[in-house]
């Protein structure tokens, strides 16, 4: 993690540990100011280590099932309280755990998803605050690796868009992938992070390919196939990458010969 982002996450984390420890909610306010302090400061380091992937975790989730980003980071919130509470719980009930009850069960689950959406929208914060002093281009993510070997497509025509990538990544742009106020540019070479809007750096690409999801913008040079499954279609790119296909781009990407000749998921 970039040291200034760290910095940032840290600070916010303190000031909302001042601010819970001054307000005292689930209760708390009946205790000294003195303990209430290091309560909620330990209560939110706990949920900063468990929480901290799960802006990756939902990212994943939305890539692969297609679900907006912020519906996909609530799910693996409200996935991640679960254990994070019952370890909190039954932690500090040390012997006398089995007398922990389901309605305390539930209210730790409660507190802990609270807490912990809280410590994730503190992250979402600290990464839109640091954003506008953060390079174009993030440290490259490799590709991940060919189910086959496969050729590599042509170039692309030059596009400023591969200027704000690193040297070593300006290759064949495959997809570009939306990620909040980023976009992800994957070429055949790796992938980097870009600060800009989806729509501008399409357009930049205009004539080259589609946007065939709301996150997605795939080069035509880089589709090997396409598979549908019951109602949906997935196009399998060169690099081995499955991207979804949402239902209002099918009939277009139809006629425009994309899904010709594309295998059955069941066959």
């Amino acid at each position: 993690m970039a040291p200034h982002r760290l910095a940032a996450e840290l600070a916010i984390l303190c000031a909302l540990t001042l601010l819970l420890a001054l307000l005292g909610p689930f209760g708390s306010y009946a205790t000294p100011l003195a303990a209430r302090l290091p309560h909620w400061a330990l209560y939110l380091a706990t949920g900063y280590v468990f929480f901290r992937p799960v802006i990756a975790a939902g990212g994943a989730l939305a890539r692969q099932t297609g679900l907006p980003r912020p519906v996909a980071i609530a799910a693996a919130c409200a996935l991640g309280a679960f254990p994070t509470s019952m370890v909190l719980l039954f932690g500090s009930a040390g012997t006398a755990w089995r007398s922990v009850s389901g309605a305390a069960m539930a209210s730790a689950y409660l507190q802990t998803l609270i807490v912990g959406a809280t410590v994730t929208i503190v992250q979402l914060l600290a990464g839109r605050g640091t954003a506008q002093a953060a390079p174009l281009a993030v440290p490259p993510i490799a590709p991940p690796p060919p189910l086959q070997p496969v050729a590599a497509p042509a170039r692309t025509a030059p596009s400023a868009l591969l200027e704000l990538l690193p040297p070593h990544l300006r290759g064949s742009i495959l997809c570009l992938e939306n990620e909040d106020h980023y976009v992800r540019v994957h070429t055949d070479r790796g992938s980097a992070l870009v600060l800009m809007r989806m729509r501008d750096a399409v357009a930049q690409l205009e004539g080259l390919g589609a946007r065939v999801h709301r996150s997605w913008w795939v080069a035509r040079s880089a589709v090997v196939t396409a598979a549908r499954q019951d109602r949906n279609w997935r196009l399998r790119l060169v690099d081995g990458r499955e991207v979804p296909v949402a239902r209002t781009s099918v009939a277009e990407l139809r006629a425009r010969g994309w899904l010709d000749a594309a295998p059955s998921a069941d066959a």
